[in-house]
């Protein structure tokens, strides 16, 4: 074994199981400004279904937070260029999913019927319905529609599992919140595998 091996492999060994970036994405979660988090807190309280269909975004002055936040992250904790961008599409589906989930069409029972869904669902599965939506969000802008074999897996394991009606609105509703939650969660995802 060469030298460079020996001393790579004894880093390894001294870092603690887990410690990559990953480890500290919850860096991103606090350190901003009282105005900061205030404006956080209302874009949150007041974004819905109609913002989404809208396509109403992040206010500047949040994004300029994120991204201020994000970047005093990634030079505290030496994150790649990489990292850095997934940490800030995670920052921002966690924000939308956040004001989609809390200000729900959907009753009580009926969300939490949803949630239930979800966390019972095959992961792997709906990160691969969701993968091209959220790439998409990033880079074209342009959202494809789900194929005829996805929407009706999303039919029958999500909203048909939660007992949701499927009407225009509940079908709106759940696609945006399953794809914030996606954007939430496959960002996170390659976040912690660099």
């Amino acid at each position: 074994m060469s030298k460079a091996r020996r001393a790579l492999t004894l880093l390894l060994l001294l870092v603690p199981a887990g410690a990559q970036a990953a480890d500290n994405l919850d860096c991103i979660d606090v350190g901003y400004s009282e105005a900061e988090s205030a404006s956080l807190f209302r874009f949150v309280g007041s974004y819905g279904l109609n913002d989404w269909k809208n396509d109403r975004r992040i206010a500047p002055e949040i994004e300029a937070a994120i991204v201020r936040r994000v970047k005093e992250c990634a030079n505290k904790h030496d994150w790649s260029y990489e990292a850095t961008i997934q940490a800030i599409s995670y920052k921002i589906g966690e924000i939308l999913w956040s004001g989609l989930d809390q200000n729900t069409v959907l009753e009580p029972e009926q969300m939490t019927q949803l949630r239930d869904a979800y966390s019972n669902s095959d992961k792997a599965r709906l990160i691969e319905i969701m993968r091209p939506a959220v790439d998409a969000i990033y880079t074209s802008g342009f959202v494809p529609y789900p194929s005829d074999e996805d929407t009706k897996y999303l039919n029958e394991h999500i909203t048909g599992r939660a007992g949701l009606p499927i009407t225009a609105d509940v079908t709106a509703y759940v696609g945006a919140w399953l794809l914030t939650q996606g954007m939430m969660e496959i960002p996170k995802d390659r976040f912690s595998s660099l």
